[in-house]
Formats: structure tokens, sequence, C-alpha cells
């Protein structure tokens, strides 16, 4: 696998799934896929957001809770680069990779960033329902 390779061809993993990069059905597959495939511990960050907000009871659907808690992490972490701040993933699909902060961080990144941009597709979709 080069370092470029966000898409690596592992027998075990499930090709529908994309490495991640598959289009999310609902809020809960995009967490299945995220915790699966993020590669540093990020993602405690989502369910932190995704906490508070349904312990708030905060306004919108599971989908817009998803989409804004992807929202605040990609903004609080996405443009800094402090891979130095995060660990390994112990929820990662495949439990022998390797964890290379420099080029796990940015996949996480643009991981977050496919998943909030098909949350936001979907939103608008179903907004034209309305």
């Amino acid at each position: 696998m080069t370092d470029n390779d966000d898409h690596q061809d592992v027998a075990d993993l499930q090709p529908e799934d994309k490495m991640g990069f598959a289009v999310p059905k609902t809020p809960t597959h995009s967490l299945m896929l995220l915790n699966s495939y993020m590669r540093t511990d990020m993602l405690q960050h989502i369910h932190l957001r995704l906490h508070k907000m349904r312990a708030e009871d905060g306004p919108g659907s599971p989908l817009h809770h998803m989409a804004k808690s992807l929202e605040q992490v990609i903004d609080t972490w996405g443009d800094i680069n402090l891979f130095e701040c995060f660990t390994r993933n112990q929820f990662h699909i495949d439990p022998d990779y390797e964890f290379r902060p420099e080029q796990d961080y940015p996949h996480d990144i643009r991981l977050m960033k496919h998943h909030l941009k098909c949350h936001r597709k979907t939103i608008k979709e179903l907004g034209r329902w309305r």
C-alpha cells in the first residue's frame, strides 16, 4: 500500500464499504463506516458531539445531528494538522493495520468530509419533499 492509497485491497474487508467511502444510507450506517474505517481516535469527537446534542435534546433529526457533528469536528481539526494529538482508532475493522498518524489524520478528515457531503445532499433532497 502506498502512502496515498486510501482504498487498499484487503481480502477481509467488505468491498461494498469502499473502505468507508461508500455513500452512507442512514446516520447509523455512517457511524458504522466511520467506526470501522477511521484510522485515528478523532472518531471520539464525533461521538461526543452526537451524545451532547442528544442529551440537550437539540433540534433536528438524527441526520441533521450527524451532519452537524461532522461539520464541527472538521471545523475544529481540519485545517490544523495536529496529528500528534491523536492515537490509533481501536475500533478499526483491520486490527493489523499500520498506524501512521501523519497519513491517517488527513485520511480521516477526507473520510469525514465525504460523509458530510453525502449527508448534506440527502438533507437537500429531503427538503424537496416538503
